[in-house]
């Protein structure tokens, strides 16, 4: 598992880094947001978009970051997060001309398994890193936050990525390449998120479940939804794991 840990190690610097970076776009800036969109109030515009009251709410810590960074800007990266850490780990050992190499040292079971769990680990450590993040900000600025919303924000982005981890992993197994898996897990999350704006497939959309819906709400982690995200993603590591098995390479 160390050779996987390794060949991910600037996806995985990468994406922290940039997720860090975006945190820090985001939260030390809470009262030049205000004074930039105070500037604008009174336009019909922005009133139609943000409501004044909305813009008081505004105001509240709690509110700005939940509301700014689970709401909007990390909510909307976990599943690309996903599929980063998902695409290469099988294609690019066939594209490369090593898989072979790799067979010959551990059977399929054992390099399926570190390939999985070593792409899972890298990929919640980044999302439990970045999604915690704001309690460690507040905790340290003394800035009044309730932790458990963070928690509950984060625990919902580990599942949300573990989905397009596991739809990504899948076509990494059935593609030869690394681009083939990258372009079809974006197509599908492009295709899943459209097609959920129907009323009848809401639950195709993702991105109500990973931008915390339920929480903002009910002030509750959607469990439905989550134990559905569970089961699917099991079905396709599962459908992933039987096709490397006997997959020619």
């Amino acid at each position: 598992m160390r050779k996987e840990f390794y060949d991910m190690r600037v996806r995985i610097v990468g994406t922290l880094f940039t997720l860090v970076v975006l945190f820090f776009i985001v939260a030390p800036f809470q009262k030049f947001t205000l004074r930039m969109l105070e500037g604008y109030s009174g336009t019909p515009q922005l009133e139609k978009f943000l409501p004044p009251s909305m813009l008081n709410k505004l105001k509240e810590w709690d509110f700005y970051i939940n509301s700014q960074w689970y709401g909007k800007n990390f909510g909307q990266i976990v599943p690309i997060v996903g599929i980063i850490m998902a695409f290469p780990l099988f294609a690019r050992e066939v594209e490369n001309g090593t898989i072979a190499f790799l067979l010959v040292r551990k059977n399929r079971k054992q390099v399926f398994i570190n390939k999985f769990f070593s792409g899972l680990i890298s990929l919640w450590f980044i999302l439990l890193f970045t999604g915690l993040l704001p309690i460690f900000y507040s905790f340290a600025l003394n800035k009044d936050y309730q932790y458990l919303a963070g928690i509950k924000f984060t625990t919902q982005s580990l599942f949300a990525g573990l989905l397009w981890f596991c739809i990504t992993l899948f076509y990494s197994v059935i593609f030869d390449d690394q681009v083939k898996p990258l372009l079809a897990g974006l197509s599908t999350l492009a295709i899943t998120t459209v097609a959920g704006m129907l009323k009848p497939l809401k639950f195709l959309n993702t991105y109500t479940y990973a931008l915390g819906n339920s929480i903002f709400l009910r002030n509750s982690i959607d469990f439905k939804y989550t134990f559905g995200v569970i089961i699917l993603s099991l079905i396709i590591t599962l459908l992933a794991y039987g096709i490397f098995l006997k997959k020619e390479v």
